[in-house]
């Protein structure tokens, strides 16, 4: 009759209640020991990611920024210009192209000319990987007003 019981699909009638009880305790001490592991593998994975300041700026996608500061130099020759932060002394270096966009605050182009050093503006780029397109460069003030006639 065991033997039949064996080959039965209900095999929980020929298991003893020590038997079920010891299955159990397995069962109590298994799923915290795996809960242990897995909380253990997320914990090294913080613990591996490198601690770069910056880093998250370089490897994340695409990303539209700006930067709004006053302009140190312009070097058409070599297509950059170096913007200094207006929060602090932080200065960036972007590359420009002839065909880079300069506008006024009213919509009104200007030539890259226009930017000399101390005119305050704010750059647009994007940041892909570790390279920089700037996409329009702003003015912050407008020179677009025409002058009242004296009178």
């Amino acid at each position: 009759m065991i033997f039949l019981a064996f080959f039965r699909k209900d095999r929980r009638s020929i298991r003893t209640p020590a038997a079920r009880a010891g299955a159990a305790w397995r069962v109590a001490l298994v799923i915290p020991a795996i809960l242990l592991i897995v909380a253990a593998a997320f914990a090294q994975d913080d613990d591996e990611k490198p601690k770069i300041p910056g880093l998250d700026k370089i490897i994340s996608a695409n990303e539209h920024l700006m930067f709004t500061g006053t302009v140190k130099t312009l070097d058409e020759k070599h297509n950059f210009i170096s913007v200094s932060s207006v929060e602090g002394e932080d200065t960036e270096i972007f590359p420009i192209k002839h065909s880079t966009k300069v506008e006024t605050s009213d919509g009104f182009r200007k030539k890259l000319a226009v930017l000399s050093p101390g005119t305050r503006i704010i750059v647009y780029y994007e940041q892909r990987a570790d390279h920089r397109t700037v996409t329009d460069i702003q003015l912050y003030t407008s020179e677009s007003k025409k002058k009242e006639p004296p009178s």
